[in-house]
């Protein structure tokens, strides 16, 4: 299985260096974000999304119009965080019991039978000696046991408080209109509140590339000025006459 989706994420990975192929004509790729486990790629028409780790298709693209808010999100298994409470609940209230009471001082004694008593006396505290010492051995076990079982239920919610720690993740959401969200995993990426500005900047509209094409007004401006002299120029000799 690891051999596998080791070949699915190089397959993956050799379509996001040559993202242009998966244009259509005329469009161009305008912007493109590179995570520890995913790409993103903003055309002049769509969003591109390449996620080999994740489950489902390897690539997704989105018309930009049906891509809204982009956010940045961290995720957690806080199933994980409230069995660790009840584990170290569990093992502090053992742990006080067992240290607070004294099992086998529930034990009574057994007073040695006076001189003078019935014949078979002491072979009945002897009996009674040896069923008591049974119980109090069998209290000393138990106690034993409580105190093992609340610091096991200690080192488990360390262990589930560690493994909480480690669910902690951040995704990078792209929401998307009448269809399944974009969910792309961060990993160790350094992504922040700057890149997400760029890249929504990317997907709105009157990216770079459209403002270029756009006409300045004061070239305009500039060349009827130059046609208000020409048709100045022309009316001077006739005025003149």
């Amino acid at each position: 299985m690891a051999r596998i989706s080791s070949e699915r994420a190089d397959r993956v990975d050799r379509w996001t260096e040559r993202v242009d192929q998966l244009c259509r004509d005329g469009e161009t790729v305008e912007h493109r974000v590179d995570l520890a486990s995913a790409t993103v790629a903003v055309t002049s028409h769509r969003v591109l999304a390449f996620t080999p780790d994740a489950d489902g298709p390897n690539f997704r693209h989105v018309e930009r119009p049906n891509v809204g808010t982009v956010t940045l999100e961290t995720t957690n298994r806080l199933g994980l965080l409230c069995w660790a409470l009840v584990a170290a609940f569990v093992g502090v209230a053992l742990l006080e019991t067992a240290t607070a009471a004294d099992f086998t001082a529930l034990v009574p004694g057994v007073d040695p039978p006076a001189t003078g008593s019935l014949p078979g006396a002491g072979r009945v505290a002897q009996l009674a000696e040896g069923a008591l010492g049974a119980v109090e051995t069998a209290l000393l076990v138990v106690e034993w046991g409580i105190l093992a079982i609340g610091g096991i239920a200690i080192v488990l919610a360390a262990v589930l408080v560690g493994a909480y720690i480690r669910s902690r993740s951040q995704r990078l959401v792209l929401r998307v209109s009448g269809d399944e969200d974009l969910v792309l995993s961060v990993g160790d990426a350094e992504f922040g509140a700057d890149d997400i500005t760029e890249l929504e900047a990317a997907i709105r509209p009157g990216s770079a590339s459209e403002t270029e094409l756009e006409p300045s007004p004061t070239h305009e401006g500039t060349s009827d000025g130059r046609s208000e002299r020409r048709a100045d120029d022309r009316r001077g000799p006739e005025e003149s006459a």
